[in-house]
């Protein structure tokens, strides 16, 4: 399958994107239109943009209303496309066994290749650049120190590195970030293949349209976990009293507790708490009653009741005592009584005027006269009537015989006695004793009344009542002693206003005490008990409301503090982002990212597997993919592909990647080939080539093979290739030299080494050091001897190159242009490198050969190799 590059259809362009994101914004809300504005403005947000964000997310924008996105916030598309490119990686410590003090470079253009053999320390070098940029490394892909050094520390190391033009150098320790601009190079790693093509990766670059989407549904997501938290801080605020309320689900109180909204009213609140004085002691009451043994208290009650009812009549009693209808009729029957009296007071003295002795028909006289009355009928004459006064009887009183003016008094005594009005004297006297004795009945004694009190104010618990009783009993008695003491007064003084007696009240409280018995002698689940455990309830959660009143009213606050934070919650979804996203997504990197993967999959030449790349799915804007087979998508295709194909099929996916961007940053290529065979390597070699022409690409490798590949790939792509080496030492690794390995360098390459070395080391043969000048002189020649024979190879290679497994048959004329005379140069200066690598008798003792002798060594296989490749370049 072959891919025109040309007739890829070209995305969407940012500006177009950005222009339609304004749009859209019109229907954010504001904290997000002035959100989308500031990352129009710079990369990311800060801590500072959070806080005044969070204040517009929570006032709805009311806090100055913010300043929305428009079309003159929108930048220029291509101003952020910074090209980042590696300088040098040095200053490392504590990394692997890696020497101190070691610098490794990079050219700035084409490919720098990095050759290290195994446990040289290359991927040491290589470890460190990917913590330092991009990459996808596994998990346990970790820096160690070197565990056989005493001295150990976190890993550091100094990059060197150059931004659009622009140099600059950090400092990297383990653990931590490294620069962001660093994040714009790329490692590919050929351990982490299988996550290029089996798991679902995000693309490298993001385009400035999705970096601003990605930005603000970023900004959602902090945001929501700032008002989520402040939310939570504010719910744990709430007082354990109210966590545990102590009020019964049931009672009005109850009701409000679990119903505590942002919408309770504080008077709603304020109306249930308290209870009054009567409501306080009927709580009391309802717990004494429910708390006790029910027949116990309901016998106590039934005393009290009794008590009650008992003192209630004798307080009507009094009251009607006092009363102005029976101080009338006392004091008519006191009148009457002395009417009567002065009426027998006048007839006796009349009758008895002239008798020896005074006052006779008075109260002492009548006194003694019914006290002889008695001892006659009882004692001295009980047969008879009173008085006896036949001829032989004797006065009861003297005991003397009676004679006729004696037994003529008598009777005249008598008389008098039975007399009419002296009977209504008696009459007058027994009403006006009644109405006495009426009053002092009514009298209140001292004990019982305290008594009485002490069972309202105590047992009852109303104090109220007691005093009222209190006052109203005393002005009754006041007024009752009053009467007594003033009835027979003319005129009738005024007497104390009595106060009304509470027996109404009394009443009540025995009829309550009635009802309080009926219920404590109901059954415990009766709907009697049940409305009493009801009330009890409700009064006591109104006492306890009234506790927890403050807290109540400072939780309705919290609570309408969580409601505005929930409703700003909702202007942080990131529905809509990430609907634009994916629309954004689809045409600036979705098409672009799918058709470069076909290129590169045809450039690796893996085009003939039926493999494309598919998107998985869309999280935030972001775009992720997978490598999947056209005929069966569900299948694993890691399953499938053989361990090569899996390599070229990873190789074209990262490739595709970075193809979204027009920034061409650095690449780093840790072992691109590891298991590939030589077609595909060579593939490879092509496909790097290439793209060393647009970027800078750095490749570490242990294989000299793609050494060679590579190096040959990149002259024919006319591509810039440097070469640097990493080797072990005794102890350590890590050594960097700038130059390949001996014998990967290019033979052009050696013969300026060897001039070099000749130029610094002849002062031995100019100061006489025979010894040290003889060992140079045999590394030179033996350096000759090599590089001659690589002289040869290299004039072979445009038909067979070293290490290759083909032969080029299409170059097979430049093979041509080798005639005698080069074969005889060749031979003969060869045969001159030997004469000091062999050894020769020890009398013959030959003269070792001046430097100008080696220099012209040198100089024969340079112009031999340059002419020879002039020769082979002018052949079309």
């Amino acid at each position: 399958m072959s891919i025109d590059v040309q007739a890829i259809p070209p995305a969407t362009s940012e500006a177009v994107a950005l222009a339609a994101i304004v749009a859209w914004s019109a229907e954010c809300p504001n904290w997000q239109r002035d959100a989308l504005r500031r990352l129009c403005a710079r990369d990311k947000l800060e801590t500072t943009d959070f806080d005044e964000l969070l204040a517009l997310c929570k006032d709805d924008g009311a806090a100055g209303g913010g300043q929305p996105l428009t079309a003159n916030h929108v930048r220029d598309p291509s101003a952020g496309s910074a090209v980042v490119t590696l300088t040098a990686l040095h200053g490392l410590q504590h990394v692997n066994a890696l020497a101190i003090g070691e610098r490794l470079t990079f050219d700035k253009t084409g490919i720098t290749i990095i050759y290290g053999d195994n446990g040289a320390g290359k991927s040491g070098y290589a470890r460190v650049l990917k913590k330092l940029c991009r990459a996808r490394s596994p998990k346990n892909d970790t820096i160690l120190s070197n565990v056989y050094s005493a001295n150990s520390g976190l890993p550091t190391a100094n990059i060197d590195f150059c931004v659009s033009g622009q140099n600059k150098s950090v400092t990297w320790i383990n653990g931590q970030s490294s620069d962001a601009m660093l994040s714009a190079v790329s490692v590919f790693d050929s351990r982490t293949a299988n996550i290029h093509v089996d798991q679902t990766n995000d693309v490298a670059y993001t385009p400035l349209p999705l970096k601003i989407l990605a930005g603000l549904a970023q900004a959602c997501q902090e945001l929501k976990t700032r008002l989520t938290a402040e939310s939570k801080a504010l719910e744990a605020q709430k007082p354990a009293v109210l966590v545990t309320a102590k009020c019964q689900p049931g009672t009005a109180v109850g009701r409000l507790i679990a119903g505590l909204s942002a919408k309770t009213k504080p008077q709603d609140v304020a109306a249930l708490a308290g209870l009054t004085a009567e409501q306080q002691a009927r709580l009391e009451t309802l717990k004494a009653d429910l708390g006790a043994d029910p027949a116990r208290t309901a016998r106590q009650l039934q005393a009290q009741k009794t008590k009650i009812v008992t003192t209630i009549a004798r307080l009507e009693a009094l009251a009607l005592a006092i009363g102005d209808d029976r101080v009338t009729a006392l004091r008519a029957a006191q009148v009457g009584f002395t009417t009567a009296k002065a009426a027998v007071a006048a007839a006796s003295a009349d009758l008895f005027s002239g008798e020896p002795l005074p006052n006779i028909g008075s109260d002492v006289w009548k006194a003694l006269w019914e006290a002889a009355r008695a001892y006659s009928r009882v004692s001295a004459y009980p047969d008879l009537p009173f008085p006896v006064t036949e001829p032989d009887a004797r006065c009861v009183l003297c005991h003397q015989e009676l004679d006729a003016a004696a037994a003529d008094r008598l009777n005249r005594f008598e008389a008098f006695i039975q007399n009419e009005s002296k009977k209504r004297e008696q009459d007058a006297r027994t009403t006006y004793d009644a109405a006495l004795s009426a009053l002092g009945e009514a009298r209140l004694p001292c004990a019982e009344f305290l008594t009485l009190l002490a069972l309202v104010r105590d047992d009852l618990g109303d104090t109220a009542l007691a005093e009222e009783l209190r006052g109203a009993v005393l002005l009754a008695l006041w007024r009752l002693r009053a009467i007594v003491r003033t009835h027979q007064q003319s005129p009738a003084p005024i007497l104390p206003t009595a106060a009304l007696l509470p027996v109404a009240a009394l009443q009540r409280s025995a009829e309550g005490l009635e009802k309080r018995v009926a219920a404590l002698l109901t059954e415990n689940d009766s709907p009697e008990r049940r409305a009493l455990q009801a009330e009890r309830d409700e009064l006591a959660d109104r006492a306890w409301l009234v506790l927890v009143q403050a807290d109540v009213l400072a939780q309705v606050e919290r609570l309408k503090a969580i409601a505005a934070l929930t409703k700003a919650q909702k202007d942080t979804s990131t529905n809509r982002i990430t609907t634009k996203s994916a629309e954004v997504a689809q045409t600036l990197v979705t098409n672009m990212l799918r058709s470069r993967f076909a290129v590169e999959v045809d450039k690796l030449g893996v085009a003939g597997l039926a493999i494309e790349l598919r998107q998985d799915k869309t999280s935030q804007g972001v775009p992720f993919f997978r490598v999947s087979l056209i005929n069966k998508p569900t299948e694993t295709v890691g399953n499938v592909l053989s361990e090569g194909e899996h390599r070229c099929v990873a190789l074209a996916a990262f490739l595709a990647e970075l193809a979204t961007v027009d920034a061409s940053s650095a690449i780093v290529f840790d072992d691109p080939v590891s298991s590939l065979d030589h077609i595909h390597r060579e593939k490879v070699a092509s496909r790097l080539a290439a793209e060393g022409l647009n970027r800078q690409i750095i490749v570490f490798t242990h294989d000299i093979a793609f050494l060679f590949l590579l190096h040959e790939a990149c002259r024919s792509a006319n591509t810039h290739v440097g070469f640097r080496s990493i080797s072990r030492g005794a102890e350590q690794a890590g050594f960097c030299q700038p130059n390949p390995p001996p014998n990967a360098q290019p033979v052009d390459k050696v013969v300026e080494a060897l001039q070099r070395q000749i130029t610094n080391q002849k002062i031995q043969y100019e100061r006489g050091d025979q010894e040290e000048w003889y060992r140079t002189v045999r590394s030179l020649q033996e350096q000759l001897r090599t590089t001659w024979e690589r002289a040869v190879e290299d004039a072979l290679s445009p038909v067979v190159k070293r290490l290759a497994s083909k032969v080029d048959t299409k170059n097979l004329l430049k093979i041509t242009v080798i005639d005698a005379n080069d074969c005889k140069v060749m031979r003969d200066a060869f045969g001159r490198c030997s004469e000091m690598l062999h050894s020769q008798p020890g009398e013959l003792n030959p003269a070792l050969p001046a430097p100008a002798v080696i220099e012209a060594e040198i100089g024969v296989l340079r112009d031999w190799i340059a002419n020879l490749r002039q020769r082979q370049d002018n052949i079309a």
